[in-house]
């Protein structure tokens, strides 16, 4: 009988705790004598979480048969528990005492109480410490550590002897003493990173709910928990601590002061990056419709929409943060006031007077070094990129309010003027040379279309790839960059060759990246796959949960090998590479840490695997930075 395979993981907590699911084995046979440690995979290793999980020990929710941190940890308290040495690795004593354990648990049961015990008098127990104030968890019958260390609480404040075990004294005591009005300081539980269970799903969807935490509640705390927590802590006075203790149990319950609660409004209305939902849906529709984003909304709050943002608060005269606040959002809303402001931006594909006029400006700037046009082109955007990197701007390479006024004011050149490029329109063709050209081969060589040098000077080659490009987005393929060819371009990758404007990847997030891809495990391998819906092949899995965050990708493996960054070793979040049916790159997943990776395989479908199996190990290439 095969074991289950489980679809689904969370893979934020696991990369920290070295836990992965990986497949059940055959069918688990009874405890037997064989060492069990840190590393091993079979069905002993599930039969011995069973067991642990039993007398409370164990407290994952699903035994997989894989020995990590956790299970480690679980056979370190029960060796603890039991006076045996504690070395974390089931050893022949070790094992023999689980056997035993079961008998002992009977035979004490209707006497003493102790870990181990199951049944309705530890729920008694449980529920008489959590009315005093000492045992702050669900009351499930189980005598684990923490109602260990609750009644070890109780013990000691009662000035009992301090043992952990409900015995005779202990239980009268429980009878006789009053309801505590509040916890002491020692009592008092908190939940942290490593954290599980019920009350930690409670504190997800408080956080939810006040809009700081955006992902599955799934009752496990792990850095995702972590950041939410910290976010709502500064946001209401509270040492940012990442821990959830008191204080702000309180104040995620609700009782908070006046003041408070205007602060957590203020938090929940401003959009940032890494927020979701209908709100950033709303926001990439406002800034769609203005012109300012031109991008798929898709309620996903990434670099490229907080660029957007920053865009329109120039524009408009609003502090240039990024976050979509109030302000922002009723100044996108509003439709008068800001008319005059919007007609005066200029991009790429602007033309007229006023594009003139800003052309002049800029040559007086010391950064537009060709003949005047009266069209924006990507020398033009180059020109007002340079003028706002000298004079501390936002670097949009769009003519903003703000870089019109400073440029309204500057009478002087901004910066020296650069060697002639030889570029002499506002369009590349054969024959030109210089940093644009750089950056034009660089975006061609991200789609997959150019092989060749970027040496910023356009030949024939490069002539080649653009009409191939021109061609296969239904453009005239004359070979020559004009604004629509440039502006599909832009739309097609997120690199940014030379290194003339921002990347767009100062927001890359390596634990959104695999939170993202975590949550398609499971899904089926299609040959050509690029969604969930229709299945992923290797690199259309790839393509998508990097575009998630802002990170656009060529489509075959080949062509992400070519515009990838080599790495010595690999990073959580890089990507591994592997050849397999074909020389060359030709397979690849994300690296996600302890020697695994996440990928779409032919015949798993979307799987965690391990890059010392004997299949993958020795088909390795290498690993890539793409962020």
């Amino acid at each position: 009988m095969q074991g289950s395979t489980l679809k689904k993981t969370v893979v934020g907590s696991a990369l920290l705790s070295g836990f992965f699911y990986v497949q059940a084995g055959e069918v688990e046979a009874a405890l037997g004598n064989q060492e069990l440690k840190l590393g091993m995979n079979n069905s002993d290793v599930k039969e011995l979480q069973d067991v642990l999980k039993e007398k409370g020990y164990f407290t994952y929710h699903t035994s997989t048969g894989y020995f990590g941190p956790i299970t480690e940890k679980a056979v370190s308290d029960f060796q603890k528990a039991k006076g045996l040495t504690v070395t974390g690795t089931a050893n022949g004593e070790t094992l023999s005492a689980l056997k035993g354990a079961t008998a002992k648990a009977a035979s004490t049961y209707s006497q003493t109480l102790s870990i181990g015990e199951r049944g309705q008098a530890v729920s008694d127990i449980q529920t008489k410490l959590k009315n005093k104030g000492y045992y702050n968890y669900s009351v499930d019958g189980i005598f684990g550590p923490i109602t260990e260390k609750a009644v070890k609480q109780f013990q000691k404040a009662k000035g009992l002897s301090v043992s952990g075990v409900v015995d005779q004294a202990t239980e009268n005591a429980l009878n006789a003493a009053p309801a505590k009005a509040k916890p002491s300081q020692e009592a008092e539980q908190t939940l942290k990173v490593g954290a599980r269970g019920v009350e930690v799903s409670t504190v997800q969807q408080q956080l939810k709910n006040k809009g700081y935490y955006s992902y599955t509640v799934d009752g496990i705390f792990g850095p995702i928990t972590e950041k939410a927590v910290k976010q709502f802590q500064s946001a209401n006075g509270l040492s940012i601590t990442g821990v959830v203790d008191g204080k702000t149990k309180e104040k995620l319950s609700g009782t908070t002061s006046t003041q408070v609660q205007e602060k957590k409004e203020e938090k929940v209305t401003g959009l940032t990056v890494g927020a979701r939902g209908s709100a950033v849906t709303s926001l990439q529709q406002g800034l769609k419709d203005r012109g300012y984003y031109n991008y798929k909304v898709d309620g996903i709050f990434g670099s490229i929409t907080e660029k957007a943002v920053k865009e329109f608060q120039s524009v408009v005269g609003l502090t240039v943060t990024g976050v979509a606040d109030d302000a922002t959002l009723d100044a996108l809303k509003s439709r008068g006031g800001t008319t005059t402001q919007s007609a005066t931006v200029m991009k790429v594909g602007s033309r007229g007077d006023d594009v003139v006029k800003l052309q002049q400006d800029l040559t007086t700037a010391g950064t537009f070094h060709v003949g005047v046009t009266g069209y924006f082109g990507p020398v033009t955007e180059k020109a007002v990129k340079d003028f706002q990197r000298a004079k501390g701007l936002t670097v949009t390479g769009t003519a903003t309010k703000e870089t019109l006024d400073t440029l309204s004011n500057t009478t002087s050149p901004a910066v020296h003027p650069p060697v002639q490029d030889s570029s002499h329109d506002d369009v590349l063709k054969v024959g030109s040379k210089g940093e644009l050209v750089v950056e034009l081969q660089s975006k061609l060589k991200a789609l997959g279309y150019y092989n060749g040098a970027t040496d910023g000077a356009f030949g024939p080659i490069t002539e080649s790839a653009v009409k191939t490009f021109q061609s296969r987005n239904k453009l005239t393929a004359n070979g020559v960059v004009d604004s629509s060819t440039w502006e599909k371009l832009k739309q097609g990758t997120s690199y940014d060759g030379g290194g003339s404007g921002d990347t767009g990847s100062g927001s890359f997030s390596v634990m959104d990246l695999i939170a993202d891809a975590s949550e398609f495990i499971g899904t089926p391998y299609t040959w050509g796959g690029n969604t969930p819906q229709s299945g992923f092949d290797c690199s259309g899995f790839l393509v998508y949960v990097f575009k998630k965050q802002g990170v656009s990708l060529p489509r075959t493996m080949a062509q992400m090998w070519n515009v990838t960054t080599p790495v010595s070793s690999p990073s959580v979040g890089d990507i591994v590479y592997f050849e397999t049916y074909k020389p060359g790159a030709s397979h690849g997943g994300i690296y996600i840490g302890n020697n695994k990776f996440i990928h779409a395989g032919s015949s798993t479908g979307v799987t965690i695997s391990s890059m010392d199996s004997s299949y993958w190990s020795p088909r390795y290439l290498g690993a890539k930075r793409a962020h």
